[in-house]
């Protein structure tokens, strides 16, 4: 079975989409019945490099799609290999198709959350029209659906009833198992690694951190990640002028980031909307001590095994959540509890229940 898949979140440098499809797909190329053909905007990644080298094809459009318009032009590259290669099945895992692909493939898409109509102040209102007239379009033509978690299935059905129609399973996201147990540190710093943007809590972590620091705390704040707002690299630089301690190391390698998890002290990840949480599944594997947001899908993917605040209140009282579990939190770790919660997402699982779904529904 010939599949084609839309890669380009594995393209340069991988988003949390792009290590969930990297995770599968490492998973999904080993069953003899598929053959994948990967299509990119760019191929100078790591993970692209991965699968190159297990002899997976790889095509680009040579040319990095930043913006909403230039989507157009890549499906249009899409497109055109869907003409060629004639494959069963297309997977599009950013869930928006923006134009009508045309050929006798089945299309499945993966959706990770809904937040651009249900938290349009992270995103913007245009981009929230764009996104929902276009997957509602995406849904005319879709026969699949692959979701992340019980909460996003939730959603989306109850936004767009027409999802309850199309045939889906709850994939999930894998967590791979370390492939050798770490040298595990502990150099006093709180971490955070993640996107850089107001959905993810970086801007109550930065103003958080200015009040840890006044009412004595002495951690030291490392953020890694991608930049992805002008407010925050803003106020990023005006909190680096306010108090000392904090750095910022943008986007770091996939060693780069294992080296920090190992050393940190307590691992902070105050997101305001979350789909799934892939980075405190990540941390849990060395068995860190973990603050997160109280947000409902936290009860599902982990359930009551790490530290919380509780950000159901105005931002002035966030603040001071966030900064009292700072400043206590416990550095005891419940490992049986850690590995309990990690045995739901072991590649093998969950690249079983993506198989079953696709050679049930092709």
């Amino acid at each position: 079975m010939k599949i084609v898949v839309d890669a380009r979140t594995m393209g340069s440098q991988p988003s949390g989409v792009g290590m969930y499809l990297f995770d599968f797909l490492k998973e999904l190329v080993n069953y003899e019945e598929f053959e994948f053909i990967l299509l990119a905007d760019v191929a100078t990644s790591e993970y692209i490099d991965y699968f190159r080298n297990l002899g997976v094809e790889i095509r680009t459009q040579g040319k990095e799609v930043y913006r909403s318009a230039g989507v157009y032009a890549y499906f249009g590259f899409i497109q055109e290999a869907l003409d060629d290669i004639k494959p069963e099945l297309f997977w599009e895992v950013n869930a928006i198709i923006p134009v009508k692909l045309i050929g006798n493939h089945k299309t499945m898409i993966t959706i990770h959350d809904m937040f651009p109509i249900t938290h349009v102040k992270y995103f913007g209102f245009i981009y929230s029209i764009y996104f929902k007239y276009n997957l509602k379009k995406t849904l005319k033509n879709t026969d699949m659906i692959l979701y992340n978690s019980k909460q996003s299935k939730t959603t989306t059905e109850k936004i767009l009833p027409r999802a309850r129609k199309i045939k889906n399973s709850i994939a999930y996201i894998i967590s791979n198992p370390l492939r050798e147990v770490p040298k595990i540190g502990n150099e006093g710093y709180f971490l955070y690694v993640g996107n850089m943007e107001k959905r993810k809590g970086v801007d109550l972590l930065l103003k958080c951190y200015q009040e840890y620091r006044k009412r004595g705390g002495e951690r030291n704040l490392i953020l890694a990640g991608k930049m992805q707002e002008e407010d925050i690299r803003i106020l990023l630089e005006a909190t680096q002028q306010e108090v000392e301690g904090l750095e910022y190391m943008d986007y770091v390698t996939h060693e780069k980031k294992q080296e920090l998890f190992s050393n940190c002290a307590c691992f902070v990840f105050p997101s305001k909307a979350e789909g799934f949480g892939m980075p405190i599944l990540e941390v849990m594997k060395y068995y860190k001590p973990i603050l997160v947001s109280n947000l409902e899908i936290y009860d599902e993917i982990i359930g009551d095994c790490v530290n919380e605040f509780d950000i159901h209140v105005n931002e002035n009282e966030q603040i001071n959540n966030l900064c009292e579990a700072m400043m206590t939190f416990s550095n005891k770790v419940d490992k049986i509890l850690y590995d309990q919660a990690l045995g739901q997402y072991l590649p093998e699982k969950l690249g079983g229940i993506v198989r079953k779904f696709i050679n049930e529904t092709i």
